[in-house]
């Protein structure tokens, strides 16, 4: 008798450990609560300020049958320090530049495999000048420097580019640039020192062509390819997209409602980004860049693969992707990408 009152008891934890294993399964598959994203500094990153501001990414989640989502943004300055943040898990997302995006998804393939979840917006970047009898790439001079953000930047591929196909070579592309934050170029040109040129990006388009002392020079406006590129995309790693599908996919639907917003309300997103970010520009001003066409916000993706071969072209890149699907997350499949 004393021995099947062991067994008894011995059955019993079986069956309670048993009976324990699916919840603790379920546990162990239970999606994230809370993200992190990394966000940059700039309008080609709104939508992003706009989702977590108005609570599009916790809506979303709801939608998809979890609890909720908690997101929490924290700011860094260029893609090296996301591309850390992203690798080291400091942040399970972030947001890059297009040729940042790129880079990143090139040197992890085959291991942590950062991925675009969604692109954010194209734009238009604009070369100008002050120097007089200046009126095209062919009229910089010996000693003239042209400013750009980074030498990886979107402005530098572009840069080397027109200068390919005006010049005769990008080399003398590299000749021309230096690299300098934008408000300290704006400052630049502003003040007629320092640079010949800037390649610049709104909300600074919009300041240096309000200056009378400022011409345009030329628009990256079908450098490459058609129309205008993706300036910028939100990024994650493989394993962070495969452990969480849900969380995914209200980020990204989330993002598409900020897109709608923008379209829809450019006054109240204008009034989310001077919340966002403290700059010296007022709302009317935000709000007339945010329709005035140099910066087009979509989750589609612009005109990728032809960044990838200018990188591939100019040593940035070892390979180019058959498609634009192959560098983004599933969950775009449909979209007028490229």
């Amino acid at each position: 008798m004393p021995m099947s009152i062991r067994h008894a008891a011995v059955a019993a934890r079986l069956l309670a450990a048993a009976l324990m294993l699916p919840a603790l399964g379920g546990a162990a598959r239970a999606e994230t609560a809370s993200v992190r994203i990394g966000l940059q500094y700039g309008l080609v990153y709104l939508p992003v300020m706009i989702a977590q501001s108005e609570g599009l990414f916790d809506k979303r989640a709801k939608e998809a049958g979890l609890d909720g989502l908690t997101v929490t943004l924290t700011r860094f300055s260029g893609s090296s320090a996301m591309n850390d943040a992203l690798l080291s898990d400091s942040v399970e997302l972030g947001t890059l530049g297009s040729a940042g995006a790129l880079i990143a998804w090139d040197k992890t393939r085959g291991s942590q495999q950062i991925k675009s979840l969604t692109a954010l917006s194209s734009v238009v970047y604009t070369l100008f000048t002050g120097k007089p009898g200046v009126a095209a790439l062919k009229d910089f001079t010996f000693g003239d420097k042209i400013a750009v953000p980074a030498f990886n930047s979107p402005q530098a591929i572009l840069l080397r580019v027109a200068a390919a196909q005006q010049l005769g070579g990008s080399a003398k592309a590299d000749a021309l640039m230096v690299s300098l934050p934008h408000p300290d170029a704006t400052a630049a040109m502003r003040a007629g020192q320092g640079i010949a040129g800037y390649f610049a990006t709104p909300p600074f388009t919009q300041v240096l062509q309000a200056d009378p002392k400022i011409r345009t020079v030329m628009t990256s406006t079908g450098l490459i390819g058609s129309g205008d590129i993706t300036a910028a995309t939100l990024n994650a790693k493989q394993g962070f997209v495969d452990a969480n599908p849900k969380v995914a996919q209200a980020i990204r639907a989330g993002m598409e409602d900020a897109v709608a917003l923008i379209r829809s309300d450019p006054k109240r997103a204008a009034t989310i980004y001077l919340a966002s970010e403290q700059v010296q520009i007022d709302r009317a001003q935000v709000e007339t860049i945010l329709t005035d066409g140099s910066i087009v916000y979509d989750v589609a993706p612009k005109g990728m693969v032809n960044l990838a071969k200018a990188m591939a072209t100019q040593g940035f890149l070892r390979k180019v992707p058959g498609d634009w699907q192959e560098i983004f997350f599933p969950g775009l499949e449909g979209r007028d990408g490229s």
